[in-house]
């Protein structure tokens, strides 16, 4: 059972890599890495877990490694999706939810 904090953040995170794998389908670039997924998912987590004034290294670590068991399934197909490096840039310096949707368009 987990607390209704993390359950919360997870759902929310499954929904917002939905976002992403639309999104992803019209980018322009050159195909994401495995590498290029993990970034993605772990600054996903940053956020979304700074949003709710989480941000012990502890808490982003093991929810970063809990996205990771069931990444195919909440982040389908990331892998070789179309992405440039300048919206992985952008990813690795956003604050929020939606300037990583806006890196993404």
């Amino acid at each position: 059972m987990c607390a209704t904090r993390v359950c919360y953040t997870t759902k929310s995170m499954r929904r917002f890599a939905i976002v992403f794998a639309a999104l992803a389908l019209v980018a322009c670039g050159r195909h994401a890495t495995e590498q290029d997924c993990d970034v993605i998912l772990d600054r996903m987590v940053v956020v979304k877990l700074k949003e709710k004034n989480i941000t012990d290294d502890e808490s982003i670590k093991k929810m970063q490694v809990e996205l990771r068991k069931d990444a195919e399934s909440d982040f389908p197909g990331c892998v070789g999706r179309r992405i440039s490096d300048g919206a992985m840039e952008c990813i690795k310096k956003a604050e929020t939810q939606e300037a990583i949707v806006k890196c993404l368009r």
